[in-house]
């Protein structure tokens, strides 16, 4: 088998086996990357989307309520968190005229938007009036979204915050 450019067979040229080479490596790349897509769709679509969606107008109704309350808080979180590392978490919730709140029931919710089976929830205690703390422990490294949900009356209000967790 004689390989050269001056070779007027088109199977024995470089330049012709370099171009199927590099079609049949993009061909296979593609096939791979589609097979990935279908095999292991990502996990950060949330399963109820339409009935979230639905419930939208529900939402603002509840968030024009929220506002109405005029209550304001804060969530204080440690300056440098790891896995496995229990640390507190603090809340200061105060209502209109910034008068501290006594409030029936005050929890955290901790979601990772990566991975929903590592969620959780805590209970936060009343320290003072105002001040509500929980010790939390992360299992796992990476982006945490918590969520402060106070309640007094058959009112609700929520807090966000998005911190990330060291390994």
């Amino acid at each position: 088998m004689n390989i050269s450019q001056k070779n007027s067979a088109a199977m024995k040229n470089p330049w012709v086996l370099g171009m199927l080479a590099f079609l049949f490596t993009f061909l296979s790349a593609n096939a791979i990357f589609i097979y990935l897509a279908f095999s292991s769709p990502p996990s950060l679509v949330v399963p109820d989307f339409y009935e979230r969606g639905k419930n939208y107008e529900e939402t603002q109704k509840r968030i024009e309520q929220e506002k109405a309350l005029g209550w304001k808080g804060l969530l204080m979180t440690p300056s440098k968190t790891r896995v496995n590392q229990a640390q507190t978490y603090e809340a200061l919730i105060h209502g209109k005229n910034s008068e501290a709140l006594d409030l029936e029931m005050v929890s955290l919710h901790a979601y990772r938007p990566s991975d929903a089976k590592a969620d959780f929830s805590v209970k936060m205690t009343k320290k003072s009036p105002g001040l509500y703390i929980a010790d939390i422990s992360f299992n796992l490294p990476g982006i945490w979204d918590l969520i402060v949900v106070a309640k007094q009356n058959g009112h609700e209000f929520l807090m966000t915050k998005r911190i990330n967790i060291s390994p």
